[in-house]
């Protein structure tokens, strides 16, 4: 049977990317239709409907592990959680990474981090995985590198994933400095971006994300100020968005803190006490990226609050849009369900703050736009 091509575009473009990659055998036109950048953006939208998230879904996991100090990832097999398998990660990561970072994922790709300049791209989905090439331009003279952040994105106008590398660096007269360097998968090279990074990126707990895939944002503070620093890969500029003025005050006696994580379409600000053993997590949710001054109090709408819930330690991601992934006091991953006010282990575990989770989606978007690409073995 002969469907028109519209109809078998939309068809195809709701299947899962295993029954694609072997539905390219079928036919030239199938593999031509199935390697189209507009078809597979198309079905990376799709899996993310949020009448399809749930069950899509899956969970991918990266810690340390207490027993054998090996670095892991894991991903679930599927949106129910009960079973998780360990990827087999190139000899590169254990190489180079020390604690392996993991951020996105966007249309499907993974950015996996180490320390500076050792960078991988992925897609769990087509087992591809890619080394970046390292920068070749010149640092500053007069600093040392002490460290880095990432960011990772999709521009939208020349149809092109890029990284973002921050790099702090140390100097005896001018303390500390970013030097801010541009990765583009299309042309496979790093270029120097000019421009200066508004506000300090904070280091404590969960303090980065991908946005709709275009925008990047780090937990930041501009001297007093703590903020949403977001970096927007098409217009390539950098941007704040201050914190609720009504929320407790970072640090003090409980320790209080914050975490940004993906919920839904938003930003999610989590506040919470670490101090305290019965936790309350206040939940935030950003509506509008810049707006300060008077306008703060639009930007932000408190969601809802989290809790009291005994022996967990941290936030780490939103599951099916409510449950909450956090982080036990025996360094357990658990999902805890605001509804029921249950808790499940999972059965994963990891070193004290080594646990990081990405919530992912299908997708066909491949690493193989440029040379020196692997497959997972």
């Amino acid at each position: 049977m002969n469907l028109p091509e519209d109809i078998l575009f939309q068809v195809l473009s709701r299947l899962p990317a295993k029954s694609l990659i072997r539905f390219k055998c079928v036919c030239r036109s199938w593999y031509a239709l199935l390697e189209d950048q507009s078809f597979i953006l198309a079905h990376a939208n799709n899996m993310i409907n949020p009448l399809k998230r749930n069950v899509n879904a899956q969970l991918i996991l990266s810690c340390r592990d207490n027993m054998t100090n090996k670095r892991v990832i894991s991903m679930s097999g599927d949106s129910s959680l009960d079973r998780f398998i360990n990827q087999d990660l190139p000899p590169f990561f254990f190489n180079n990474f020390g604690q392996i970072r993991i951020v996105g994922p966007c249309y499907g790709i993974i950015c996996l981090y180490g320390y500076p300049d050792h960078i991988a791209l992925c897609n769990p989905s087509t087992r591809e995985f890619k080394i970046l090439p390292t920068s070749e331009i010149p640092r500053p003279n007069d600093g040392k590198v002490r460290g880095g952040d990432i960011g990772l994105g999709f521009d939208s106008k020349s149809k092109d994933y890029k990284v973002i590398q921050i790099l702090f660096c140390i100097s005896n007269h001018r303390g500390l400095s970013y030097h801010v360097e541009i990765y583009s998968l299309g042309t496979d090279s790093w270029r120097k971006y000019a421009a200066i990074v508004p506000a300090n990126i904070m280091y404590t707990n969960t303090w980065s994300m991908i946005y709709k895939n275009e925008t990047f944002c780090w937990w930041a503070q501009n001297g007093d100020d703590e903020v949403i620093l977001s970096f927007h890969m098409t217009k390539e500029v950098f941007q704040e968005t201050p914190l609720p003025y009504d929320i407790e005050v970072f640090g003090g006696k409980h320790r209080t803190t914050r975490a940004i994580m993906p919920l839904n379409e938003s930003i999610a600000l989590i506040v919470y006490r670490v101090k305290e053993s019965d936790k309350v997590f206040d939940i935030w949710v950003m509506n509008e990226f810049g707006l300060g001054g008077d306008h703060v109090e639009s930007v932000w709408t408190k969601l809802s609050s989290i809790g009291p819930i005994s022996g967990v330690e941290r936030p780490l991601g939103f599951w099916r849009d409510s449950e909450f992934i956090l982080e036990n006091s025996a360094r357990e991953l658990v999902l805890y369900d605001p509804k029921t006010k249950e808790t499940k282990n999972l059965g994963l575990y990891g070193k004290r703050d080594r646990l990081e989770v990405l919530v992912y989606y299908d997708s066909l978007v491949s690493v193989q736009k440029a040379r020196n690409t692997e497959s997972f073995i």
